[in-house]
């Protein structure tokens, strides 16, 4: 049932060598390399807090913490699930001259993608993390569920990517539409602003399963509350990872002779 991801798992060494290619011809020929992978996510981080904290003058702290710390906290796990999803929906169009002239096994791509994205995201957590204990003066034990909810990612990603990447490797136009649905779902994803502040419509901004990323960082890292204390909600995004696992294995399997004849 499950084939396109046993052939992931089969294949996990090949998907994590060649993720590790990736990266580095990311910054071949770069003078400061892996660092670059740094400055964008950083400078984004200062201009949203610059723009919201100090130009709107709407940053208050957060359920005591900081909202600059709120922010870069939540936009770390945002750029994690944006590039993963960003790049495994195309890979099969951005890798078409692979795919094309090699007998390549297509079904690692958007795992490949993912990891890729996963290892950048490792750099800038690593940085984070270290600014916050030399700011904050402590560390907690939850933070070690940033392990489960990368894992918790990672699945939704590989979910995503899986049942997208066939569908846009045969229409440019879904792929431009996935485009701006993620501009979208920054903006709706409560990373500048707490949910809480939404009454009623929380719960609808919860049917979102970003925000359970999201969410889940700033709970391990802020405010030491633990994922299995909101059991509904971690039934749900499971049940959302499964539903994407199986349609995505059954697009992967019907599409597979299209979008390879049409790359």
């Amino acid at each position: 049932m499950f084939d396109i991801y046993k052939e992931m798992w089969t294949r996990r060494r090949m998907i994590h060598e060649l993720s590790i290619q990736e990266i580095k011809s990311e910054y071949a020929g770069t003078l400061l390399g892996f660092i670059w992978g740094l400055v964008n996510p950083l400078m984004r981080i200062s201009v949203f807090w610059f723009v919201f904290s100090v130009g709107a003058r709407a940053g208050v702290p957060i359920d005591g913490a900081p909202y600059i710390v709120w922010l870069a906290v939540g936009m770390v796990a945002w750029f994690l699930i944006n590039d993963g999803f960003r790049l495994s929906q195309k890979t099969y169009r951005s890798k078409r001259s692979i795919i094309k002239n090699t007998p390549f096994p297509v079904a690692v791509l958007p795992a490949m993608e993912i990891l890729f994205s996963y290892y950048k995201h490792l750099i800038l957590l690593g940085v984070i993390l270290l600014v916050l204990i030399f700011s904050l003066k402590s560390i907690s034990f939850y933070w070690i569920q940033i392990i489960y909810y990368d894992f918790a990612a990672f699945m939704l990603l590989i979910g995503l990517g899986t049942l997208t990447a066939p569908i846009v490797a045969i229409s440019k136009d879904f792929g431009r539409f996935l485009d701006t649905s993620l501009v979208f779902l920054f903006w709706m994803t409560p990373i500048f602003w707490s949910a809480e502040n939404l009454g009623v419509l929380e719960k609808i901004i919860k049917l979102n399963p970003f925000h359970y990323i999201v969410q889940g960082y700033r709970d391990s890292i802020l405010f030491n509350r633990g994922f299995w204390e909101y059991p509904l909600y971690t039934i749900y995004f499971w049940m959302v990872v499964i539903i994407l696992f199986v349609l995505g294995n059954y697009v992967y399997k019907k599409m597979k002779p299209i979008f390879l004849d049409t790359l």
